[in-house]
């Protein structure tokens, strides 16, 4: 079971086609100081040149190379020259003397690994700090705890006054919004690192280079000390968005429930929460029309039980409207024929919902997960998706989905209650929400509390819709003990809000007012938890809707935990390989992988084995194939590892 659950590593795959191969005479790139064997290579910023000689007027070899090409050295400048950046660089396609030609030091940054940083999602923490010295950074992460975090208080209230001199020690900021990957492209490559200690935890000293993709501005140094229209941009508050923009914002619901034998009360009881709210939501066309919602019902293995009817089962191939929706779900029964044991193949369902489900391109994606039993481990032969509460929540992150999860307490099955909590409560860990789990239990005779749970995750999808649609939104339409109200808007003759301020609803920002009580309401903590989810989501829509962008074209140092509160990651680690490299990782993990579980290596050698591949991919990732005893490479950053 362990070399089945041993390493999930996400990684950033890019594409680079064909090599550029030239006769050359056989030459050994220039290795990294210190090191015997790994060479220098470096990445291409954007809208660079490779040049026939040390001189631009000599012409070009290529122009206009990929951006974030990665080239091995064979000739570097000298410290001074990389210090006037007037220095240039020979450089390569390969390490085997494949020589193509000269870059200029300012078009390329090095590059000892392919390792680089990406920021994690903002919600909750405060933005990262750039520095331009390394010894100003250590000086704030070394004083007191109570210094630290005045200096950094200060140094953010100072970045907020948009009046900078030039000796500020930070060069840069994250912007306070989150950045879209897929749609703002951009790196961090990481140039060197150190190990620190804050506050008795384990951290990382970095120092990045911070390069975007190919936009017009890509070359746009973003030094906050003169460059104020990147500072004016970095400084939009999170939840910031226009009315128009907002109006577009779509929401996609999906349940996921257990429908076996045991979970028909609660099944009826979610087609009455449904059946109410659509016919308020349905009072709305435009928010009903930008609300979709679908249902994956789960079972068990049906190759073993042929009477359970379906492992899973998607009653929504295309996702509904609330009133089509709610004709759909008057269909769900449940199974006659009962399971074996009282596991289910959960993890199936929630698979199936993340990659089979018709979701809206920039919708918030959503689901509900429903059960009153664990599932299957995952070497369990009855669990189909060979998935695992743990590595559902890295694919449900890497596709921007939330999971609410609710799990029923039936007292029968009690020696499975803590397996059942682990697993939903793990599943349920959503980006932007501090580590807490969006999960709640309910005793599973307690139908009452079943649907004012379910309802008030419904109602807080509502009202959410019905603020991102104000031209269109009833007042009477919002419940009159919400805790939600219009923060700016005018009222026309038909009493519908004809605009609402640009940050759209108050109650989004948790950073203004505490989700525990609000209007002199004190909030479930179910709803606290619906809330925080909506807003964690919330925020990574905006981010995207807005084109937030990281800061670009500055080299700084900066640390992997937030200042503030170190107990926060603040940046996360990926590999950066091509497509080639990417394929021979595959290739070597299942061979050892498949090794291990055949017993041909031992435990030690298996980890061994894996810390050598880890090792190569980080630093000489056209050595993967070869890796073999590299114990000694020294410890590596892995996006993520699942014991």
């Amino acid at each position: 079971m362990i070399y089945n659950r041993i390493l999930l590593i996400l990684i950033c795959c890019f594409f680079i086609s064909g090599d550029i191969v030239f006769a050359q005479e056989k030459r050994n790139p220039v290795k990294i100081e210190g090191k015997t064997f790994l060479p220098i290579k470096v990445l291409a910023r954007p809208y660079s040149n490779i040049y026939k000689e040390k001189d631009e007027n000599t012409g070009t070899v290529l122009e206009n190379v990929p951006a974030f090409q990665s080239y091995y050295v064979y000739e570097k400048p000298t410290p001074s020259e990389l210090e006037s950046e007037q220095g240039w660089y020979e450089v390569g396609s390969d390490n085997r003397g494949t020589v193509i030609g000269w870059m200029r030091s300012k078009d390329i940054c090095e590059w000892k690994q392919t390792m680089c940083l990406t920021y994690t999602h903002p919600q909750g923490r405060k933005p990262v700090l750039m520095f331009e010295k390394k010894r100003d950074l250590v000086s704030l992460i070394n004083d007191l705890p109570n210094n630290r975090i005045n200096r950094t208080q200060e140094y953010y209230r100072s970045i907020e006054s948009q009046n900078l001199s030039n000796n500020f020690p930070i060069k840069s900021v994250e912007p306070s919004k989150a950045i879209d990957l897929d749609k703002e492209f951009y790196l961090l490559p990481i140039l060197d690192f150190q190990s620190i200690d804050i506050e008795n935890r384990e951290g990382r000293l970095l120092k990045i280079t911070a390069v975007a993709g190919t936009a017009p501005d890509a070359r746009e140094a973003t030094d906050i000390r003169n460059n104020k229209k990147y500072l004016g941009k970095a400084l939009e508050e999170k939840f910031e968005i226009s009315p128009e923009k907002l109006a577009k914002l779509k929401v996609d619901l999906v349940w996921v429930m257990d429908t076996t034998v045991s979970m028909e009360p609660h099944l009826l009881k979610t087609i009455d929460v449904v059946r109410e709210v659509s016919k308020q939501i349905s009072r709305d066309l435009q928010s009903n029309d930008s609300f979709r919602l679908g249902f994956w019902g789960y079972r068990d293995c049906l190759d073993d039980i042929p009477g359970i009817e379906y492992t899973t089962y998607n009653y929504t191939p295309e996702l509904q409207p609330v009133d089509t929706f709610m004709n759909t779900i008057e269909t769900v029964n449940v199974t006659k024929t009962d399971s074996v044991d009282w596991p289910e193949d959960m993890f199936s369902g929630i698979n199936d919902a993340l990659f089979n489900t018709s979701w809206n391109k920039d919708a918030l994606r959503l689901i509900i997960l429903v059960g009153d039993a664990p599932g299957h481990e995952i070497d369990n032969k009855w669990n189909l998706s060979g998935q695992d509460e743990t590595n559902l929540r890295k694919l449900a992150d890497a596709n921007k989905i939330y999971i609410y999860s609710l799990f029923l307490k039936d007292y029968r099955a009690k020696k499975y209650f803590d397996t059942a909590t682990a697993q939903f409560q793990t599943v349920s860990v959503n980006e932007g929400g501090g580590g807490e789990s969006t999960y709640w239990n309910i005793d599973t005779n307690n139908l009452d509390d079943f649907a004012k749970v379910t309802t008030s995750l419904t109602e807080t999808i509502k009202t959410l819709l019905a603020y991102a649609k104000p031209d269109k939104t009833v007042l009477s339409d919002i419940p009159s003990d919400t805790n939600i109200k219009p923060v700016d808007g005018t009222i026309n003759e038909q009493g519908n809000i004809d605009r609402i301020d640009s940050k759209a609803a108050a109650w989004l920002d948790c950073d203004k007012e505490p989700l525990t009580v609000q209007n002199g309401r004190a909030v479930p903590e179910y709803e606290r938890l619906a809330q925080k989810m909506i807003r964690a989501a919330m925020v990574e829509w905006i981010g995207s809707h807005t084109g937030a962008k990281s800061p670009r074209d500055i080299t700084a140092w900066v640390t992997d935990k937030d200042l503030i509160n170190p107990n926060i990651q603040s940046l996360e680690v990926r590999l950066l390989i091509n497509k080639r490299q990417l394929d021979s990782l595959v290739t070597v993990l299942t061979d050892v992988i498949a090794a291990g579980t055949k017993g041909k290596i031992s435990g030690g050698d298996f980890f061994e084995m894996l810390q050598s591949t880890a090792a190569t991919a980080a630093r000489e990732p056209d050595q993967i194939k070869n890796a073999q005893n590299m114990a000694s490479a020294g410890s590596v950053f892995v996006k993520q590892v699942v014991a």
